[in-house]
């Protein structure tokens, strides 16, 4: 038995639970971390298992591996395998749902039996779920897996030097049924791969980017005089977004009851409203974040501006790797399988080789997991720069609520089973030989109606040709609107037209620098 694997495992899972905590603590409002009733305690053991859960099923991987090889070890990784995406299709479609709608009408006296509220809708989902995977699961779950077959008039001794054994060989499939496990993983990853190529494609710009834009649009010291004027602009800003909010409160009582073609429009365009006005709250609380640091902390301490400044250019070299290993091990090896060599992958077999197994976890862990906050942030951006889709929900240092965590858990949650397999497809050599092998490459890519689209690697196409857009985006207009510098005449601009009069040009005293 392998201990050290044994052991190894329960470590990741001690990391992650530990880690999740303290990055709830950070994030939470000062109001949810006082809190003691026992559904505030049940929504922060729902984020916190939820987190964990992700961690698990992409560190699952590497555990494959060592289980795997030099002889197979003592873990049943395809019934782990399985479980973990089972567990995973329960908290994506259930438990989280059922959390955040909860935490909607918690306050809401509108619903006066949410449990009852809840539960119908629990119901609602399992009807639907259940349907999907009950009319689909007939049709679409077999799997042609491709094989060669040998023609032979007679057969050799194989220790035969002297003649052919067989030389006939002749390319052919054949027909296998998956087991309902199977295909719900592949229904996951399928659906999954349309979030993680919109927000994790995006992300892998987003994040490196604008951790150097923080560091050049850092605030710096201003005097008093500039720090009145500018609250006296920001508070203007602000009774405005309270009398649009008022507006939008009304407009939504009056259409609440509406029912028909008519109703439904006005309801899209009241929730499309809501959702640029949270963006405009948004960008205004970090200005008025900025202008505090600026006036009280003399600007940005230096070791935390030069951090983000080296983040930065960290995460942009590992999106970069992303981008090199994509395209020397996943698309060269389908134009010509013998012409592909390992990148990343060698230095994940070399640590195995080295007996350096923690480290490989460690860069493994820190390249899945990368993609995972991309696709965080790609959300964040998306519903910056396309309100009107979605409500954004960032995540503020402890001004964060539950709802919102909540929110970026399920984002993560629908993402996690295309990653694991974006990871599998991508570090191929690294996971020969492995039970997620035979999950993903042998079962799940040959399936029937997803075969197209995981043999072909058209996620992946999509997902370079959607990074190179984005990057090109981000770069020619990389801020959000009113997030840049205080005497940029951009933010003096937005917060112009947010209080309803002309810009006026900033005045070289506005900032000084300390």
């Amino acid at each position: 038995m392998d201990v050290f694997l044994l052991i190894f495992v329960v470590a990741i899972i001690g990391i992650a639970v530990a880690v999740n905590i303290h990055v709830l603590f950070y994030y939470e409002e000062e109001l949810d971390r006082r809190a003691t009733k026992n559904i505030i305690l049940i929504l922060k053991a729902i984020i916190v298992t939820s987190l964990t859960l992700t961690w698990v099923v992409t560190l699952l991987l590497p555990v494959d591996v060592r289980n795997s090889r030099p002889v197979p070890g003592p873990l049943d990784m395809q019934a782990l395998w399985k479980a973990a995406f089972i567990t995973l299709a329960v908290f994506l479609a259930i438990i989280v749902p059922s959390a955040m709608l909860y935490s909607e009408v918690e306050g809401d006296d509108l619903v006066k039996n949410k449990r009852r509220y809840v539960a119908c809708y629990l119901l609602a989902v399992l009807f639907v779920c259940g349907a999907l995977v009950a009319i689909t699961y007939p049709f679409l779950a077999s799997a042609d897996i491709p094989v060669t077959q040998y023609a032979c008039g007679s057969w050799q001794d194989i220790d035969a030097v002297d003649g052919v054994i067989c030389d006939s060989a002749v390319s052919s499939s054949m027909r296998l049924s998956v087991g309902i496990d199977v295909y719900i993983i592949a229904v996951l990853c399928f659906i999954g791969w349309f979030f993680f190529v919109v927000f994790g494609g995006i992300g892998l710009s987003a994040v490196p980017i604008d951790l150097i834009l923080e560091f050049i649009d850092r605030p710096t010291a201003i005097d008093e005089k500039s720090y009145l004027e500018r609250r006296r602009i920001l508070g203007q800003a602000a009774q405005k977004l309270l009398e649009h909010a008022s507006g939008l409160q009304e407009r939504d009582g009056k259409v609440a009851y509406k029912t028909g073609w008519r109703g439904a429009r006005q309801k899209r365009t009241v929730k499309v409203d809501y959702n640029k006005w949270r963006r405009d709250v948004n960008l205004l609380e970090d200005e008025f974040e900025r202008l505090k640091m600026s006036k009280f902390h003399k600007g940005e301490n230096p070791v935390v501006s030069c951090g983000k400044l080296a983040g930065g250019i960290l995460l942009a070299i590992v999106s970069l790797l992303w981008i090199l290993q994509i395209l020397i091990s996943v698309i060269s090896r389908q134009i010509d399988p013998n012409a592909a060599i390992p990148f990343l992958d060698w230095i994940f077999i070399a640590c195995e080789s080295a007996g350096a197994y923690p480290l490989g976890v460690a860069l493994f862990a820190a390249f899945t997991l990368y993609l995972c906050l991309c696709v965080v942030k790609g959300c964040f951006k998306f519903g910056m720069r396309i309100a009107f889709l979605f409500t954004i929900h960032p995540m503020r240092h402890k001004a964060t609520p539950l709802n919102s965590m909540l929110f970026n858990v399920e984002m993560l949650l629908i993402s996690t089973a295309a990653v694991v397999q974006f990871a599998q497809t991508a570090f191929g050599d690294y996971a020969r030989l492995t039970d997620a092998d035979v999950i993903f490459s042998a079962q799940i890519k040959h399936m029937t109606f997803y075969r197209w689209f995981f043999e072909n690697n058209v996620f992946i196409y999509t997902l370079l040709a959607w990074f190179v857009l984005c990057l090109l985006y981000l770069l020619c207009k990389p801020r959000d609107s009113a997030n840049v510098q205080l005497t940029n005449k951009k933010s003096d601009k937005w917060l112009a037209k947010l209080v309803g009069k002309p810009a006026d040009p900033p005045a070289d005293s506005t900032c000084t620098k300390a």
